[in-house]
């Protein structure tokens, strides 16, 4: 055999093998990367199932209410309730509302008519949604603008799950996010457009919670954990790290924040780490539910059709 045919052969070979190898790869190529597992199968950053045959595993992997397409969401049938997107079926992802304006709507007018109180400091609020600071002990943000409302707080940010989808990250890749003035929607603006998933878990109810609107801001995509000091407004014993972006909330509502967390994970197949799953289990063990975290999920139910498992059979971890 001719050198140059050794040669030859040899490159053939190497073509062959990386082809195959990329055949074998997960959600390769146009389909964006891995976005998490559904039942055992890849499910893809374009929101399809990938055709390999190999078995995906991951702790946070999706129930079944990822395991109906996607697009179940997608169009409004003609008994929807008003404000909501397509009922889901039985399994199914949430009944969240089709726009972010809807879902505030229905938190503050159908889940919290009778409870205004914000989650994180217990701040009243009246019928204008504006906030009565001395009611929480934030007397200190008197005159800022944004500490008098209220708004409509993700305790698992937006950010930190769209950031794993490809409209996020690469807006540009999406027409429909293509301006005709050249210019690219936002990666939260594109999304909401485009990823029928991420639009059910953005306005999904049992991740919203009314919040003065300083906190929010200040709160940003900040991971929950503990602080060692930090920034803290007030008598209210939330604490601010920047420099580590984490926030550690009051102690009274770390077992709903966990629960929350936990739910969004299991609904949406977003990831935690090792490290948060271990911090929420100690916090949902130790901070069991009480009557209104119960009612809240009731309502939220009887809304989204889907309730929040680790409240209904509330157990220790």
């Amino acid at each position: 055999m001719t050198k140059r045919r050794m040669i030859a052969i040899g490159l053939l070979a190497a073509i062959a093998l990386s082809s195959a190898f990329a055949a074998n790869t997960p959600c390769s190529g146009k389909k964006g990367g891995v976005a998490g597992c559904r039942n055992g199968a890849f499910l893809c950053q374009d929101g399809t199932l990938n055709a390999s045959k190999q078995v995906c595993t991951d702790a946070g992997e999706p129930t079944a209410a990822v395991r109906q397409t996607v697009a179940l969401v997608a169009a409004p049938p003609a008994t929807q309730t008003r404000g909501q997107s397509a009922a889901a079926p039985d399994g199914g992802l949430p009944r969240t509302a089709a726009t972010f304006a809807k879902a505030k709507k229905l938190v503050y007018e159908r889940v919290y008519f009778d409870h205004p109180r914000t989650l994180y400091c217990g701040c009243a609020y009246d019928a204008a949604r504006q906030v009565a600071l001395d009611t929480c002990g934030l007397q200190e943000l008197a005159g800022n603008k944004r500490a008098a409302r209220i708004e409509a707080e993700h305790v698992f940010p937006a950010a930190q799950f769209g950031n794993f989808r490809t409209c996020w990250r690469e807006p540009a890749r999406f027409a429909q996010c293509r301006k005709a003035d050249g210019n690219t929607l936002s990666g939260r603006a594109c999304c909401l457009r485009v990823d029928p998933l991420f639009v059910a878990a953005h306005n999904d109810l049992q991740n919203l919670y009314p919040e003065d609107g300083y906190l929010n801001g200040r709160r940003s995509d900040y991971n929950w954990g503990m602080v060692t000091g930090g920034t803290t407004y007030g008598t209210c014993d939330m604490r601010f790290d920047g420099s580590i972006r984490r926030v550690q909330p009051p102690v009274a509502v770390r077992g709903e924040i966990a629960r929350t967390m936990f739910y969004m994970r299991d609904t949406y197949g977003f990831r935690l780490s090792r490290q948060d799953r271990q911090l929420y289990t100690a916090w949902n063990n130790q901070h069991p539910p009480d009557d209104w975290e119960i009612e809240r999920n009731r309502r939220i139910k009887e809304i989204q059709g889907v309730g929040n498992a680790y409240v209904e059979a509330y157990r220790r971890l």
